[in-house]
């Protein structure tokens, strides 16, 4: 692994991901799109009596825990259209090592995930969230969120095309995260066993760590933090070893 090596990647990276202005944009004004149209539903709901809604504060917290998902596409499509194409078979002949190209493709998608967070969190503003110091504990809950999503894109980017990336990371991926965060569908009316199913998965966990970043409750973090970080470096490490073997066979 060498920092210079992976700086000078990363900034190429940067730079592909600034040029697709158009994902770019959506990537940061869907999740505030989506908090609004969330917050309108629930402050309807709220007015039914007896029915059950979401404060302001965990609907932030939880579509900020969410956004992230728009990360697997950016880095899996980047990385499948360089491996498709002869940029990255001129760049084998480097020494650059497998780790080097992979953390090169992760840092700029973690600088984007701050900006992304950061946004939202601003933008809930609009929406009656009270802005407070706690949202950068919440932005900094996050990027173990963005490290996990973007390592699930760069994994398939290693084994698929940049079309099938699409599918599975614009559509398939973004849907199961959306439902499995456990906002919309709450894990309450689910049964026992389909709830220990979500729990042992990352989705839940990322949303209900970050909750407990914006909540001032540091204490509940950890307890689900720790299943996001480790599927982040599970992801990572196949990540890697996928890389490594897609470079030794060219």
């Amino acid at each position: 692994m060498n920092a210079r090596r992976i700086w000078v990647f990363s900034v190429r990276t940067m730079k592909e991901v600034l040029r697709d202005s158009v994902n770019l944009f959506f990537g940061a004004a869907f999740p505030v799109l989506l908090l609004w149209a969330l917050s309108v539903i629930y402050r309807q709901v709220g007015a039914i009596p007896g029915a059950v809604t979401v404060p302001v504060g965990d609907l932030t917290a939880a579509v900020a825990a969410y956004a992230p998902v728009f990360l697997s596409l950016f880095a899996g499509m980047l990385l499948a259209r360089d491996r498709t194409s002869s940029f990255l078979s001129r760049l084998f002949v480097s020494p650059m090592t497998a780790v080097d190209f992979i953390l090169g493709y992760t840092a700029p998608m973690l600088a984007v995930s701050l900006a992304q967070s950061l946004i939202t969190f601003v933008c809930a503003g609009l929406f009656g969230y009270r802005l407070s110091v706690r949202l950068l504990l919440g932005v900094v809950v996050i990027l173990p969120v963005a490290l996990m999503y973007t390592a699930i894109g760069l994994l398939c980017g290693c084994l698929m095309s940049d079309r099938a990336v699409g599918g599975v990371c614009g559509a398939m991926l973004t849907t199961v995260a959306f439902i499995l965060s456990a906002v919309t569908v709450p894990i309450a009316i689910m049964g026992d066993a389909l709830r220990r199913v979500v729990q042992a998965l990352p989705f839940y966990n990322a949303t209900q760590a970050t909750i407990a970043a914006v909540d001032g409750d540091p204490g509940r973090i950890w307890p689900h933090l720790w299943i996001v970080c480790a599927y982040a470096a599970g992801c990572a490490i196949a990540a890697v070893v996928v890389f490594a073997l897609r470079k030794r066979d060219r």
